[in-house]
């Protein structure tokens, strides 16, 4: 299995869109277990609340991950694939790209501070962007197995 792929959009946007959304996510981490210190913020139910948006998102990224099986790309796939619309899949379309927003926005609402929020909105929107490359791609690909596919099933959820 080849793990890398072909980037959906601008190479330069795919990876500085993926990074940014990795750096908010270690930060994040980092924030929670106390080794990189943000002034406080003094609304402690949002660290709550950007827990559980973490939970969920690890929850649903996992799930992805397991239903996508060998299909699993950093990018658009080089070889010949198949179409996964089972499991997780047939209530939406992302919900591995779900589940890593959920930890962005997680990050986000844990530190509450700009420059988390920056790069995390940032790599929300490449994240948006690189979907509707792949949607583009898996239309060509599949045809009208996939268009049907999303007039059932949303995006994200």
């Amino acid at each position: 299995m080849n793990f890398m792929g072909k980037a959906t959009i601008n190479p330069v946007l795919f990876y500085t869109g993926k990074v940014s959304g990795y750096i908010t996510w270690g930060i994040l981490i980092l924030s929670s277990l106390h080794v990189v210190n943000f002034p406080n913020h003094s609304i402690i139910d949002l660290k709550y609340i950007a827990l559980i948006v973490f939970l969920i998102g690890a929850i649903i990224s996992t799930i992805s991950l397991i239903d996508l099986g060998r299909s699993t790309r950093l990018g658009l796939p080089l070889e010949e694939t198949s179409f996964r619309k089972n499991g997780i899949y047939r209530l939406s379309r992302n919900p591995m790209y779900f589940g890593f927003n959920c930890f962005t926005l997680a990050a986000i609402l844990y530190t509450l501070n700009i420059m988390v929020i920056i790069p995390g909105v940032y790599s929300m929107v490449i994240y948006h962007f690189i979907i509707i490359g792949e949607e583009k791609f898996l239309e060509n690909r599949f045809g009208n197995e996939y268009i049907e596919y999303k007039k059932k099933v949303k995006r994200y959820l």
